[in-house]
């Protein structure tokens, strides 16, 4: 057990991690490690000043365990697998939950392989002693149909070793599209014509509330007869009591189960010996590499969480493949100036944020976006923490209804533009905010001005009317307090009418003097934000 240094961010490992994750853990300077630990006593006495707690199958992360551990920030589960940690407990609190979705794709990929392989042939009857008499003949792959339901990272990696082998690849999958499975070779087809056609099913897809028992007695009757089902992703994908009958039945010819994610359902022991079934436990994923893998990737996601580097596999953040972090993080640097200015500047509990972003490929990020605007906004009620994985969820508890809007802003000349209408009783509020090529960001209209301004550190905003003498009142003031202008951006609606400043400051601007500029006549409101 190594002592937990001063001022450093402390990691708990609760579970024995490879040698490959330690090693990654234990050479970062700012961490210190503790663990693992062999009971939950003395796991639950070291989490009060925990940053990030780092679990394999063996911790169950529930509200007992997190209430334990006010200051944690991050739980890592070193595995795909996540229903041994309480995922919307660790929301509420706004803590990220980190997975590894893909350290084990290769190793259960190949693992379907070969049990792909043994049934065509009948290995496993031989290896237990059993020999096949005459005319019992196993069948080669080629030329077969595979039926792969879920086409993910797992489904296309296995379609690719199935297309290497001759064999023709039908997938289904509710989220991919007709034109995506014609790249990578593979017909596209609805879940009743994958199990009608197909000489093998694998399950290849995540295990949810929705794919519970996704293959059961009514899937069965629509498999091609003498079929065979392959499974080495979640136990719980399949309805054993339903196969049992299937394969007694002779509806398939023959099954593959390995026993992750769950043992056998209870009235199911006859598939453990069963002439058909060939039954592994916990096989799939049980490479070297695969741990390796899982272990180093675990920890390296996990440091760059609290390093605030990255958030790439944070299963209650909307960050995805398709939009990762990194693509995104321009437009949430925006999000992040425009939150923390309504935030700062409503005069009400809120109760409608509404959002429009407008530029090419921008539809997609509302929900980031969103979820980054609300943690600038949010007054807790309690000691959690606002941040992006608490503030929708706090919203929710607060009656704050988040939409997208149309007609908050115009795109104009700008690549990429977001708007954002706060209201509240009896008021509202509309911004808007612009990112340039460069990476930039500007504040480019507040409610009906027009403005270019920078979003950054200490502003001072002005609403008063379009008259001469106001910028010297304004810079004589901050002069006698020592305070430097930075920036003075101004907009108005027209001549002589009304208008709004926006003041970058080095430094903070006493109260006292907010309430001399508001005594003037010109100056209807004067307000300080940090940006």
């Amino acid at each position: 057990m190594k002592d937990p240094q001063r001022n450093a961010t402390q990691v708990v490992v609760a579970d024995p991690l490879h040698q490959a994750g330690w090693d990654k853990l234990t050479q970062a300077e700012d961490i210190a490690c503790l663990g693992p630990f062999d009971c939950q006593e003395h796991l639950h006495k070291v989490l009060g000043n925990a940053d990030a707690l780092l679990i394999c199958s063996d911790t169950t992360v529930d509200a007992e365990l997190l209430a334990a551990a006010p200051h944690l920030k991050v739980v890592a589960r070193a595995g795909a697998r996540l229903d041994n940690v309480d995922i919307d407990e660790a929301t509420r609190r706004g803590i990220f939950v980190v997975h590894v979705p893909d350290a084990h794709v290769l190793a259960i990929v190949e693992y379907t392989f070969l049990q792909m392989l043994a049934l065509a042939r009948q290995f496993w009857r031989g290896v237990d002693g059993v020999v096949c008499g005459d005319g019992e003949f196993g069948f080669q792959l080629a030329h077969k149909t595979l039926g792969i339901i879920g086409f993910g990272r797992h489904g296309r990696e296995l379609a690719v070793r199935a297309q290497a082998f001759g064999m023709q690849v039908l997938a289904y999958d509710p989220y991919v599209d007709l034109s995506f499975g014609r790249e990578h070779g593979v017909e596209i087809v609805d879940f009743p014509e994958v199990l009608r056609r197909s000489d093998l099913v694998t399950l290849q897809t995540a295990y949810t509330t929705q794919t519970h028992h996704i293959m059961n007695a009514a899937a069965f009757e629509q498999m091609k007869p003498g079929a065979y089902l392959v499974n080495c992703v979640h136990t719980a994908l399949v309805d054993q009591v339903d196969l049992l009958a299937a394969l007694d039945q002779g509806r398939l010819a023959g099954a593959a189960l390995d026993t992750w994610g769950g043992g056998l359902q209870p009235g199911v022991q006859e598939l453990t010996a069963h002439p058909k079934m060939l039954l592994t436990h916990n096989q799939g994923q049980a490479t070297l590499e695969a741990h390796a893998n899982t272990a180093t990737q675990v920890v390296a996601d996990m440091l760059a969480v609290l390093r605030g580097e990255d958030y790439r596999n944070v299963v209650n953040l909307p960050f995805t493949r398709e939009h990762p972090y990194q693509v995104v993080k321009p437009y949430i640097d925006l999000a992040v100036k425009l939150g923390k200015l309504q935030g700062q500047l409503v005069d009400g509990w809120i109760n409608r944020v509404e959002v429009e972003l407008l530029g090419e490929g921008l539809r997609d990020l509302v929900r980031p976006v969103a979820a980054v605007l609300l943690s600038g906004m949010i007054r807790p009620f309690d000691a959690r923490p606002v941040n992006w994985v608490s503030a929708p969820v706090m919203a929710y508890e607060q009656g704050i209804v988040t939409s997208q809007a149309k007609g908050l802003a115009e795109q104009g000349v700008y690549p990429a533009l977001i708007g954002c209408r706060v209201r509240w009783q009896g008021g509202q509020r509309t911004v808007s905010g612009a990112l340039f090529g460069n990476g930039e960001v500007r504040l480019v209209s507040y409610d009906e001005f027009e403005i270019d301004a920078y979003p950054d550190g200490y502003v001072l905003i002005l609403e008063n009317n379009d008259v001469p003498g106001v910028i010297g009142k304004v810079g004589t003031r901050l002069s006698r307090e020592k305070i430097n202008i930075a920036q003075w951006r101004y907009g108005r609606d027209f001549i002589g009418g009304r208008g709004v400043s926006f003041i970058n400051l080095d430094h903070r601007v006493p109260p006292a003097i907010l309430k001399e500029l508001e005594q003037e006549p010109e100056i209807h409101q004067a307000r300080l934000v940090r940006l």
